[in-house]
């Protein structure tokens, strides 16, 4: 039998097991066996088989796996859920049916039932070398909101996503606009003032014509500080970038309507799930609304207004 037959992955382990067939041949079976560290039986096996069948009596016999599992069919049907209708990966998958299921597999375990129903392999996105290779996060909710605008085609007509996430936590305001202009940015700032449980520090936007100087002045008097990034570096507001993305393959993707007012609505109903019910990997499997409870907590309690009325009054009182 040529070698060329045999499946790449026995390949090795053929050559290895011919080359004590060989030495049987030529010693007999209990030198073979004493030279090699092997059982007599084990070698004679493999010298019979060779006799009888050339290399291909070689390769491994593995006794059949027992199809029988722990897990049942309910537990396959989600698992396959995860995979064709999520595209989830055995990591994601993992933290899904532990999070909404209450079931817990392991990543391995998954992978073996993605392996026995067949689903085929989730597509890779091409992995671009980063220009920006500092990474980084804010440590308190406010301190940079990155905003964009993502246009939506529908037919001859688009709409326009404003989207703002908050670098700490992830959390997203959304809104649907007809039109990208000067007075759309404005509502859309407004917008922001009352959706973020917290106060705004800083936005950061591209230098796109929506965001002019009006709109740097307005943010000024509401005590905002500004940030351009530069032209042609979108990387620089690559969490919301990152975000439009997810808007695409999981939102936009799947809903097909052409009318304004139910699209608005549907982004709404998006964005609860993706503040409230969708975990992030980012944010080590939490959701936005859970990692800024987890920031939130951590933060030292304000100081008692009795403590600072008696450092004021110490610094004017007369020497």
């Amino acid at each position: 039998m040529a070698t060329g037959e045999i499946p790449t992955r026995y390949r090795l382990r053929v050559k290895q097991r011919l080359t004590i067939v060989m030495y049987a041949e030529d010693y007999g079976v209990k030198p073979a066996g004493r030279h090699f560290g092997l059982n007599r039986k084990t070698v004679r096996i493999w010298r019979d088989r060779w006799r009888q069948d050339g290399e291909q009596g070689l390769l491994p016999r593995y006794p059949a796996r027992r199809k029988r599992r722990r897990l049942d069919d309910r537990m396959i049907g989600l698992i396959k859920q995860a995979r064709i209708d999520h595209r989830y990966g055995a990591g994601r998958a993992r933290i899904w049916l532990e999070r909404v299921h209450q079931i817990r597999v392991t990543a391995r375990t998954l992978q073996r039932v993605f392996r026995d129903l067949g689903v085929p392999y989730l597509t890779k996105t091409p992995r671009r070398r980063p220009r920006q290779l500092k990474l980084f996060e804010k440590d308190d909710p406010g301190d940079s909101v990155q905003v964009d605008v993502k246009v939506v085609t529908r037919g001859r007509r688009k709409w326009f996503q404003y989207t703002a996430i908050d670098d700490c936590t992830r959390l997203r305001v959304l809104r649907l606009f007809r039109r990208q202009n000067q007075q759309s940015s404005l509502a859309f700032l407004h917008e922001l003032q009352h959706e973020f449980p917290f106060p705004i520090r800083k936005i950061q936007v591209d230098n796109g014509t929506e965001f002019s100087l009006a709109f740097a002045l307005t943010c000024q008097e509401l005590g905002i500080r500004v940030r351009y990034i530069k032209p042609r570096r979108p990387q620089q507001n690559g969490k919301v970038e990152r975000s439009h993305r997810i808007d695409d393959e999981e939102f936009w993707t799947a809903y097909a309507g052409e009318d304004f007012d139910d699209a608005t609505r549907e982004l709404a109903r998006w964005e609860h799930r993706y503040n409230h019910e969708r975990f992030s990997m980012a944010l080590a499997g939490r959701t936005p609304m859970e990692k800024l409870t987890l920031v939130l907590a951590r933060r030292p309690p304000p100081p008692a207004m009795g403590s600072i009325t008696t450092v004021q009054w110490s610094e004017h009182a007369p020497s």
